[in-house]
């Protein structure tokens, strides 16, 4: 049996590339899973469920026995407020009047509340904290696309459990959060993630509501509208089709309240706002400021003046020590001309439960309005004093059962003040003032519980993810210190993989045998941390002392110094909140400072006039193409109003600008014809058949990707017959489909199974020319394998293009061209350190290739470039590191309705696209125009051309893995920065607005580049080295 060390040894030259990259990918997926396991943690969600006992009283006499509740997805509160705006739009404002108009009518049956919707303001996530009470954590974002059911006890919970009948119709995350709950007969679900359909949904709701309502049989009713949500994410919510929109949900609830009968409580909700541009998920005050109104039709709800302690007052903080300071009662929307009354969106369920004669939720932290209880008891007592008693009882069990469980310690710090400030509520003649203060306080301390932090956890991950940028450094530097890259790749995998099994197997048994120890970390963590530092630490210890603590030779080559300091830099940046949230602006100026050293010492040193120029044309080309990349922007909340949007048409409409709807078929059309022109016929390599066929084949498939665009904003044409639209849905539809199917299974099956981009002629000899024997001549010979590998390469950039909106396919179609121009700029330069090498040498016999061959290595600069470059085109793409700047609409390129797995892949291609685009650009510059082995070169006995640790593939394959590793250790050592600026300032007030999204961003993006670059090696560097190696084979046998 072959031993480990001899089973490496037998891999093939690229296996052995790509298995090193799938080992530096897992050693950064656990380091990032430990440290998100301590950093991101999730709440404990306790199973308990409220009852009632002999004891005492759990609810209040219900005041209805009926309730609807109507949720209108993202209704912002503005839509809905009975102040004037100033200015005000005409598309949202005045337009869904109705509550204003009967709040003015029954100020004693009608009640208008702006509230605060907990972030992260997804559906999913208000859906629980509107039926439980509880509090979302940041990382519950990431279960939007997949509803879980809850457990924990709800409004729906203790409706079931009182035998009530409960009816639902609309959005079918419903169904997934209570699957059982709702009565068979009376659920109808909407599929809920088709943002291309803003009528279905509604259309369904209006279609069972009324018949629902007239003819009974029911005792709660739910109605989730999703038109007006839809209309934001498609065209913003200043619009026509948002005017419509609310325009019918206006009507809807005038019917409504007409046919609802007097013992109908109605509320009708916003689950969340939206921002300016009609998207949510974050924590913008457009986002969390969502609409409330609760009617009661006959019955009054506030017979009493409201008491002076009932509110908090803006002096309350100041009097009273106890008082939450954020509990406020009044906020003033942007551009309100007045205050309007401000609740927490969580209010409504105890407010709700004991309305209809419920126990409260036993996970509730929401308090009691105080205006729907302003009545008094049979017993003449205040009914207000009576609900906000049994809310402080409520949550005081709530926290005692948490703190009696696993994770109960957490609230040690926070305990002798909450007891404190309850048995001040709970005193005979305890104000109303202290009720709250214990409730409120309950709710702030709930918030800091869980974003308590793990902290061995974070700093063991932290540690992990910290030394893979000395490990990939190390066997970075380890490629050029050593005759043989081989020799280096294969101790690597030996050493890490032999380091994982007793690192592993340690952590295994000090868990097992010493549980006092480690006991912060589950089995699972513990053997992944000793897997990941053995795997480390003995790959380390071969390499460090040779690589690490010594500069390179040419340390401060132009290449090396800069690059290197760059990255230092833009690391170090993650620790201050005021670079990363300019982080967009930031990285075209590295990305010029790292072309400064081409145009301003490169070009004026090259040894001849052509070479200058080259360098110096390539160079100022690669500055423009950035340059204008940068000019497409999407703004992050914290920019303005230093920010103008460019990627849409304004910030407040998220389609594209005309402009660009016609730039992208332009952008479509001539990328195909610039690569050919441009870059591909340097070599000659656009004159092979293979080249010519399938950049034709690629530009129809660029060209079918935009005009699914265009479709898409015909659809919103108002000059278009509205008869005419689902024909052109159905057209966009099938078109997507075909392009992103036709990438997939033709252009990528043409690449792989098409020969090189070559043309072999035969040339007859001229007459005089001794010999007479004919010539043969291969065009396309000096780049074969960089030919190759581009038209690999546009395989994936087509995926990306056919998922990018319109703007973002320009900028992809710049960004592919400054790549290609930022080739040529460094094979301009390594052509001119080759000549100077054959000058200096004193081996002036051999050819300058030869010399550029033997001496050149890829710079630092390389993977420096494409890294930052990764990010520019991130931005420019229209994304931020920020949820709402998801573009959800990506989930339906080809689907009409949300599918899966497809849905979440093309948001991920949409997102991330870019980054692994410009990530798999990195072996193209370590493959461009290297000659492939000659047919008539000298042989060895093996076959090989040469000194196999300098023959074309070898080192091709050097090159590749020098600049993948260069490419990883870039983006290792930002995602290094983004953890660390995250967990030192954990306790910054912009935590989880700024640092913990740009390290999720910053690990999602280090995992996509990690896997790009096993693809990049994997199927294309493997493939094109298979394709060279088999012509130029068969060459020589012909020759033999």
């Amino acid at each position: 049996m072959l031993s480990l060390h001899q089973r490496i040894r037998s891999l093939a030259p690229w296996r052995i590339i790509t298995w090193v990259l799938v080992w530096i990918f897992a050693l950064h997926a656990a380091s990032l899973y430990l440290f998100t396991r301590g950093f991101l943690l999730s709440r404990l969600a306790l199973s308990d469920k409220a009852t009632c006992s002999p004891s005492g009283p759990c609810s209040l006499p219900p005041t209805h026995s009926k309730a609807i509740l109507i949720i209108i997805d993202s209704l912002r509160f503005d839509f809905i407020a009975p102040t004037s705006f100033d200015p005000s739009d005409e598309y949202h404002h005045g337009i869904l009047t109705l509550p204003a108009e009967l709040t003015a009518q029954n100020p004693d049956r009608s009640f208008i509340f702006n509230a605060h919707s907990d972030p992260p303001t997804a559906t999913l996530q208000r859906i629980k904290g509107i039926t439980t009470g509880s509090l979302p954590t940041f990382v519950d974002m990431g279960s939007n696309f997949g509803a879980s059911e809850i457990s924990e006890d709800s409004l729906i919970h203790q409706l079931t459990a009182a035998r009530k009948r409960v009816a639902f119709m609309g959005d079918d995350t419903w169904t997934g959060v209570y699957p059982s709950s709702f009565h068979p007969n009376m659920t109808w679900p909407f599929d809920s993630f088709n943002v291309e359909d803003l009528h279905s949904v509604d259309e369904g709701v209006i279609r069972h509501i009324f018949p629902l309502v007239r003819d009974g049989g029911w005792d709660f009713a739910i109605g989730h509208f999703l038109g007006v949500d839809h209309v934001g994410h498609r065209v913003g919510p200043s619009g026509e089709a948002m005017r419509a929109k609310l325009k019918q949900m206006d009507n809807v609830l005038r019917k409504l309240t007409e046919e609802i009968d007097d013992d109908t409580l109605l509320v009708v909700l916003g689950d969340h706002g939206m921002d300016l541009k009609g998207d949510h998920g974050g924590d913008g005050i457009f986002e969390t400021s969502s609409a409330m109104w609760i009617y009661s039709k006959s019955v009054p709800l506030a017979t009493l003046p409201l008491p002076q302690d009932a509110l908090p007052t803006l002096d309350t903080s100041a009097n009273d020590p106890d008082a939450e300071p954020s509990d406020v009662a009044w906020k003033t929307f942007p551009d309100a001309i007045s205050p309007s009354r401000a609740i927490q969106q969580i209010d409504i369920v105890p407010t709700l439960s004991l309305l209809l004669g419920l126990p409260i939720p036993f996970n509730n932290l929401g308090m009691v309005i105080p205006e729907v209880f302003l009545r008094h008891s049979a017993s003449k007592k205040l009914i207000l004093d009576e609900a906000m008693q049994l809310n402080a009882d409520q949550i005081q069990a709530y926290l005692a059962a948490y703190r009696a469980s696993a994770s109960g310690g957490e609230l040690d710090e926070a305990w002798s003040r909450l007891s404190r400030l309850h048995g001040l509520g709970t005193t005979p003649g305890a104000s109303l003032q202290q009720k709250r203060n214990f409730i409120r306080q309950s709710l702030r301390s709930c918030r800091e519980l869980w974003a308590q932090f793990n902290v061995v956890l974070m700093v063991s991950g932290l540690v992990a993810l910290g030394m893979t940028v000395p490990l990939a450094w190390s066997v970075y530097r380890a490629i050029d210190q050593t005759p043989s890259w081989e020799v280096i790749s294969e101790g690597v995998l030996h050493r890490g993989t032999v380091g994982a099994a007793i690192g592993g197997a340690f952590g295994l048994v000090v868990k097992v045998v010493g549980r006092s120890l480690i006991g912060q970390f589950s089995l699972l963590q513990a053997t992944l941390l000793g897997a990941v530092f053995g795997s480390e630490l003995n790959v380390l210890a071969s390499t460090a002392s040779a690589t690490i603590f010594t500069l390179p030779r040419n340390f401060f080559h132009r290449h090396t110094a800069l690059p290197v300091l760059v990255l230092i830099l833009h690391a170090v940046s993650y620790t201050s909140n005021s670079f990363l949230m300019w982080e967009d602006r930031l990285t075209q100026y590295f990305l010029f400072t790292l072309l400064f050293t081409s145009v301003v010492i490169s070009a004026p040193t090259a040894p001849t006039h052509r070479l200058r120029i080259r360098i110096f044309g390539f160079s100022l080309a690669t500055a423009a193409l950035l340059r204008l990349i940068a000019i497409s922007t999407v703004c992050r909340e914290e920019q303005q109003p230093y920010c103008s949007v460019t990627f849409y048409s304004s910030s407040t409409t998220p389609v594209a600008p005309y402009v660009t709807m016609f730039g992208a078929p332009l952008a479509a059309f001539a990328l195909p014809y610039a690569l050919h022109h441009l870059f591909l016929a340097t070599s000659r390599a656009d004159e092979a058949p293979v080249t010519r066929l399938f950049l034709r084949l690629w530009k129809w498939l660029l060209l079918g990707a935009t005009t699914y665009w265009i479709l898409e904003r015909l659809e919103n044409w108002t000059g278009l017959n509205p008869d005419r639209i689902p024909l052109v849905q159905t057209i966009r539809t099938y078109l997507a489909r075909g392009v992103l199917g036709c990438t997939i299974a033709i252009l990528g099956a043409f690449w792989w199974y098409s020969p090189l981009s070559i043309l072999v002629q035969q040339q007859t000899p001229q007459e005089g020319e001794q010999g007479g024997r004919p010539r043969v001549v291969v065009i396309g010979f000096a780049n074969a394998y960089g030919s190759s590998y581009l038209l690999f390469l546009l395989v994936p950039f087509t995926l990306v293009f056919a998922t990018a909106q319109p703007t973002g396919q320009v900028v992809l179609a710049l960004g592919l061209i400054a790549i290609s121009s930022y080739v040529e700029v460094v094979d301009g330069e390594s052509d001119a350190d080759g000549l100077v090498e054959a000058f200096t040498s004193a081996t002036v016999t051999s050819s300058a290739t030869q010399l550029q061959v033997a001496y050149q290595k890829p710079t630092f600069a390389v993977p420096a470039f494409l890294s930052i470059l990764s990010l520019l085109l991130f931005y420019s793409t229209g994304h931020q590191a920020t949820m709402p700047s998801i573009q959800w609409k990506s989930a339906f390129i080809g689907f009409p309705t949300l599918t899966y797995p497809f849905a979440p892949l093309l948001v991920v291609l949409n997102t991330f696209g870019p980054i692994a685009i410009a990530a798999l650009a990195a072996p193209l510059f370590a493959l461009w125009n290297i000659d492939p082995p000659k047919p008539n070169a000298p042989t060895n006995q093996d076959g090989s051309t040469g000194s196999p640790s300098r023959s074309p593939s070898s080192l091709v394959l050097s090159r590749t893995l020098k600049l993948t590793l260069g490419t990883t250790l870039y983006h290792s050592a930002l995602t290094f920065g983004t953890a660390f600026g995250a967990a030192a300032l954990r306790r910054h007030l912009m935590v989880w607005k700024v640092f913990a999204p740009r390290f999720m961003l910053g690990g999602a993006s280090l995992l996509i580049v990690d896997v790009a670059l096993v693809f990049g090696v994997g199927v294309g560097v493997s493939r094109v080295v298979w394709k060279v190696e088999k012509t130029f084979r068969a060459g020589r046998a012909k020759q033999q």
